[in-house]
């Protein structure tokens, strides 16, 4: 599956995961894959407009505001539903993130084609922590 190829290649290739949709709820998954991924190593910018800041990060109201803050888009997992994954995913892709990644049950058929047809790696429907796990071990 090219998903799943594709998740390996984000996560041996990048170390910067902007998380849209962060949640400050630890039992949400917007919440404990971000926290995992920093005890694995990762930088984790997190964006949700109406937090100011999380446990020492600062968290954006927008993608273009990490951008403006000259944080260069890796990858961009997003933590929201469908109907707006697909906007925030074209968003990342035209300000040049280099992977798009919904999280598991998220899907975007316009948002896959938009990132083949700029060379973005897109993954969509699969749980970064649960691959990361699998990878790794």
């Amino acid at each position: 599956m090219i998903y799943k190829e594709n998740a390996k290649k984000i996560l041996e290739t990048f170390k910067t995961v902007v998380v849209v949709g962060f949640s400050k709820s630890p039992e949400k998954a917007a919440n404990y894959v971000p926290t995992y991924l920093i005890e694995m190593g990762f930088r984790i910018v997190p964006v949700n407009p109406s937090m100011e800041e999380y446990s020492g990060l600062k968290v954006y109201p927008d993608l273009e505001a990490v951008v403006a803050d000259g944080i260069e888009l890796e990858v961009v997992e997003i933590f929201r539903p469908s109907e707006e994954a697909e906007s925030i995913a074209l968003k990342a892709i035209e300000l040049g993130a280099k992977a798009v990644w919904l999280q598991k049950g998220i899907y975007s058929e316009k948002a896959q084609l938009a990132a083949d047809e700029n060379g973005v790696l897109y993954v969509e429907d699969l749980c970064m922590f649960e691959e990361h796990r699998r990878i790794s071990l």
